[in-house]
């Protein structure tokens, strides 16, 4: 079943949209929080079914606001979007043990976000999909050449057009702000379990980019890097696998509660 909710979250009581899929019948208390790339909601849609589909809440977060007409949660960067998406889960969460699910620059954030959040409480987990911005990648050159290989397995159509829309100047505000950020060295102050992942032909996250993130990761209780089928879209063309992964995540929570 899907839902969407309005919550108030934060000492400036922001509203914040968040779309819900929710498993048939008792299921599994824990959470998967997604944050999308770019702050483009819809294309993470089928990865919350399939999460939903083996007995866990899903919840997408519309956050800066580019999925609806309601008005923005945050300023379309990395550190305003992690930090409204550290005060829901805070207040939205409850007691129950919480993957937070990052894609693309929605990784960077959700980093910053797992940061802000192991200090308040544990049985909390990190999923780096498909994270930008690797070193060589913050020249815009070097990104752009690089952008026609990451999407090679894509298509267009993966993209609500209406989000990109209501997004337009900000997008570019999202990368740039994505562009100043270095996870590689962030990544160093994490507690918590770190999976980092990326589809097979997504040339913004290779390989080597995952090891250095997860070998960055020298705090963390424990990590997994793993390669999926797909290239960087790999939320909505693969999201069965993406949810078998994020069920592993899962247990690590768990286990870090």
């Amino acid at each position: 079943m899907r839902l969407e909710r309005r919550s108030a979250v934060g000492p400036d009581r922001v509203w914040v949209r968040s779309v819900h899929h929710l498993p048939s019948g008792a299921g599994h208390r824990g959470l998967v929080v997604v944050l999308p790339g770019l702050g483009l909601p819809g294309y993470t849609l089928p990865t919350a079914e399939a999460v939903a589909a083996r007995g866990v809440e899903c919840a997408v977060l519309d956050v800066p606001g580019f999925g609806s007409a309601h008005p923005r949660s945050s300023r379309p960067d990395i550190e305003a979007i992690a930090s409204v998406a550290r005060h829901w889960v805070l207040e939205q969460a409850g007691r129950r043990p919480v993957v937070v699910l990052g894609h693309s620059t929605g990784a960077q954030a959700a980093l910053v976000t797992v940061l802000g959040l192991q200090s308040k409480r544990r049985g909390v987990a990190l999923v780096m999909a498909g994270p930008t911005f690797r070193p060589e990648h913050r020249r815009v050159a070097q990104l752009l050449a690089s952008t026609p290989l990451a999407y090679r397995l894509d298509r267009l159509g993966e993209i609500r057009v209406k989000e990109v829309l209501r997004a337009r100047v900000d997008l570019v505000r999202m990368v740039r702000s994505g562009l100043r950020d270095a996870p590689e060295s962030k990544v160093a102050g994490l507690a918590a379990p770190l999976t980092v992942t990326a589809g097979v032909a997504d040339a913004y996250a290779p390989s080597a980019w995952l090891d250095l993130l997860a070998s960055s990761a020298v705090r963390s209780v424990g990590t997994r890097t793993s390669l999926l089928a797909g290239s960087h879209n790999n939320l909505y063309t693969h999201p069965h696998e993406v949810a078998a992964l994020v069920a592993l995540a899962m247990d690590d929570a768990l286990a870090w509660a």
